[in-house]
């Protein structure tokens, strides 16, 4: 296998998860992997109201003293490489501004994986959010929050799925990324700018998709702008999809201009041949 790391991967440590770190790695040595990064759900303050159902506890935030453990113990009985990451959301909000800087400059931590789940309080996973909308118009609004957050916090490694609302759009919808070009290469020019990863996160293949997050264009946008720090992510919250179609992946990003991806110890990229 090309990609030899997952980056990207939840257990029950994130609200939408029951998979235990140890199924999760169990899976990684059966697919070949050298290696993973676990990087659960901490979305600060995301608003319960955006759930379609009650969950014990606050929504998508554990204990992150018991996490570190948790890895720390399962790193030291595996011959596989396991690095400590957390999938942070990004809000605006000055205090989840304030909890993600605190959480990206834990010794322990590898990897910070910085997300956008929320427009305007409202997560795009649930039909509910796209009723009597514009679609167009919300996919526009959620890349230029991103970018918005962006400027607000820069803490991350790397930018996670960066067109993810497009998954959940409506099925009429035909998504084409050079209609919202203007904005992404914005956003990619800002991360090439404070060295901040593009990450491909391949659960866009799902559901008979066609396409990683990001889409196949944006990427290699992203390299002829000079951009070369990619990292790769299944967001397997279940065994199954761990290193979810990473063959086809690496196949994409060396069609791309690609020849290299990342993994981060310690916030430090470290490239692996593809």
């Amino acid at each position: 296998m090309a990609i030899q790391f997952d980056t990207h991967v939840h257990t029950s440590f994130s609200t939408d998860s029951e998979t235990s770190p140890v199924e999760q790695l169990r899976q990684a040595v059966k697919s070949g992997l050298e290696g993973i990064c676990f990087t659960d759900h901490m979305d600060y303050e995301f608003p319960a109201s955006a759930l379609s159902h009650p969950v014990d506890g606050t929504p998508f935030c554990f204990d992150w003293e018991t996490y570190k453990e948790v890895i720390r113990e399962i790193a030291e009985d595996t011959s596989l490489t396991v690095y400590t990451g957390v999938e942070c959301g990004l809000q605006k909000a000055n205090t989840v501004i304030e909890k993600n800087t605190t959480l990206s400059q834990d010794a322990s931590l590898d990897y910070m994986i910085g997300s956008l789940h929320l427009v305007d309080g409202q997560d795009p996973y649930y039909p509910s959010f796209w009723q009597e909308k514009d679609a167009s118009q919300c996919i526009q609004s959620y890349f230029e929050l991103i970018y918005e957050n962006l400027q607000c916090f820069h803490g991350m490694d790397s930018l996670g799925h960066l067109d993810y609302i497009v998954r959940y759009a409506p099925s009429d919808f035909a998504y084409v990324p050079s209609m919202f070009r203007e904005i992404i290469e914005a956003i990619l020019e800002y991360l090439i700018q404070k060295d901040i990863a593009l990450e491909i996160n391949t659960s866009g293949f799902k559901n008979g998709g066609q396409y990683p997050n990001p889409h196949f264009d944006i990427v290699s946008w992203y390299y002829q702008k000079g951009g070369r720090l990619i990292t790769v992510g299944s967001d397997a919250h279940t065994p199954e999809y761990l290193a979810y179609h990473f063959e086809e992946t690496a196949s994409m990003l060396k069609k791309a201009g690609l020849c290299q991806y990342v993994i981060y110890q310690k916030h430090k990229p470290v490239f692996y041949d593809l």
